[in-house]
């Protein structure tokens, strides 16, 4: 009797092991949801390019956070379109030209409502306006995440992280 009831349990165990590993070894599924937060990155790129703190501020929460890599930390959309006005003005910011525009490396979905972006770009020719040297080539990446209230993706949180390479 016991026996059998080690092979009924093997024999049950076997399917189920099989079923598993098929689960596990299948190419994830892209969510529905992706088109849209990859279109919300692509409206804060392309304000970015225009130098439109307005458009840029518009993407983000009421309660949103953004970090440069110079550790600027801005609280709200309201603090971030002010700073962003006044670094759009700036002719050093300006003088920067993208070698490798933005482009997404990583996007997932941790929730439903929640998306993480992962993305990175490469410039050169900024300006330190407080010196008037210019600055080393730039290479940013930057890791957003995006909550969807009322039916629309907007960017809670932005770190920028710049690469410092040896010296």
């Amino acid at each position: 009797m016991l026996a059998a009831f080690r092979s009924l349990r093997l024999a049950c165990a076997i399917p189920a092991l099989l079923l598993l590993a098929v689960t596990l070894s299948a190419p994830a599924q892209s969510n529905p949801e992706e088109p849209a937060v990859r279109a919300a990155i692509a409206r804060e790129t392309a304000a970015w390019t225009r130098f439109d703190p307005h458009a840029v501020a518009l993407l983000y929460t009421d309660d949103a956070i953004w970090q440069n890599p110079f550790g600027v930390r801005i609280h709200g959309p309201v603090q971030l379109e002010r700073f962003l006005t006044n670094l759009f003005n700036r002719p050093g910011y300006r003088s920067a030209k993208d070698t490798s525009p933005a482009k997404i490396i990583d996007l997932r979905f941790p929730s439903p409502t929640v998306a993480i972006v992962w993305s990175k770009e490469s410039s050169e020719g900024q300006v330190d306006d407080s010196t008037g040297k210019p600055m080393a080539p730039r290479q940013s990446h930057y890791m957003e995440v995006l909550v969807k209230r009322d039916g629309q993706w907007k960017i809670s949180d932005c770190l920028i992280m710049d690469v410092i390479p040896p010296s």
